[in-house]
């Protein structure tokens, strides 16, 4: 009898003990599955959610341009399509009278970008006009601060950025032509409507090889494609400023010349046209006829 309770409670004990091993070892399952589950959901959440955020920071951005006494239209972005050499938007745009909704309709825009991430053109998709050259001032502003915010977020060329080796900028905007300097001065030096870039250390140690250190150095671009960068380089040394025309190819600075100087008694001014030709006159007036003409050759040369 005795013995036959020490067997019944033997068997008891290892059921017992059977029964806390099961569940401890489900408890610590139960526990790494957890973990490893965890580890996996963050592995495949993160980039959504990067993907998401990318998005998000551009898609339903918005802006406002005016068009005309009483009249604003706000433009937002409400579908992006990256395309080979261009990024299509489709905005909706609103058009408020005395800030009353009066219609909405929507419009669609190609971005083309050059080599260097800059914009070259705004197309209006229905028309095919480029809204940096019929948009007002104001106007062709936003939508060029709208195309930077767009190439930061999502590029061109799998966003393989051709490295620019003379100003700082990747976002390249060109000045319209012709480009006169009478005209910049009457426009009061706008930085709108004349953006100007820094010279990397590349450009300003050729600057300086050449005779031309100064304290402040800035540059316009007048041409920049898949060929050529084409900048008027200012360099401002005491009361003097001089200007340089320099041509360059992806690799080097083919050609230089200098084409005005202001700050002394016989100011010598320019105008560049749209064919890149050249013209240089003394004094500042407006129908000056001019002493000197130059031309960029196709290979980027100047040549008189």
């Amino acid at each position: 009898m005795i013995k036959e309770r020490i067997e019944l409670n033997k068997i008891l004990l290892l059921n017992i003990f059977m029964l806390l091993f099961i569940a401890c070892e489900k408890k610590i399952n139960k526990q790494n599955t957890y973990s490893v589950l965890d580890t996996s959901k963050v592995k495949k959440t993160e980039p959504l959610l990067s993907k998401i955020n990318y998005l998000e920071k551009i898609q339903n951005k918005s802006f406002v341009i005016s068009c005309g006494s009483g009249c604003a239209m706000t433009y937002t972005a409400e579908q992006i399509i990256k395309e080979k050499s261009s990024i299509k938007v489709k905005f909706k745009v609103e058009m408020y009278i005395n800030e009353v909704l009066s219609d909405t309709y929507e419009e669609n825009y190609l971005f083309i970008y050059d080599t260097f991430n800059g914009i070259n053109k705004i197309l209006f998709e229905n028309t095919k006009r480029d809204a940096l050259e019929t948009l007002p001032t104001g106007a062709q502003k936003s939508f060029r601060d709208f195309s930077k915010e767009l190439i930061n977020y999502l590029g061109v060329n799998n966003g393989n950025i051709q490295e620019n080796k003379y100003i700082i900028g990747k976002n390249l905007v060109k000045i319209g032509l012709p480009f006169s300097f009478y005209q910049y001065f009457k426009d009061d030096y706008s930085s709108i409507k004349y953006p100007t870039y820094e010279p990397t250390s590349n450009l300003i140690e050729f600057l300086k090889n050449e005779n031309y250190e100064g304290e402040s150095y800035k540059s316009f671009v007048i041409r920049c494609d898949d060929e050529y960068l084409y900048l008027i380089t200012s360099i401002s040394r005491g009361d003097s400023e001089y200007f340089l025309l320099i041509t360059s190819d992806k690799s080097k600075i083919i050609d230089f010349k200098e084409i005005g100087s202001i700050g002394g008694d016989d100011p010598i001014t320019f105008k560049v046209l749209p064919n890149f030709t050249l013209e240089m006159y003394n004094g500042n007036e407006d129908g000056a006829i001019p002493f000197k003409k130059f031309k960029i050759t196709t290979a980027g040369k100047i040549v008189p």
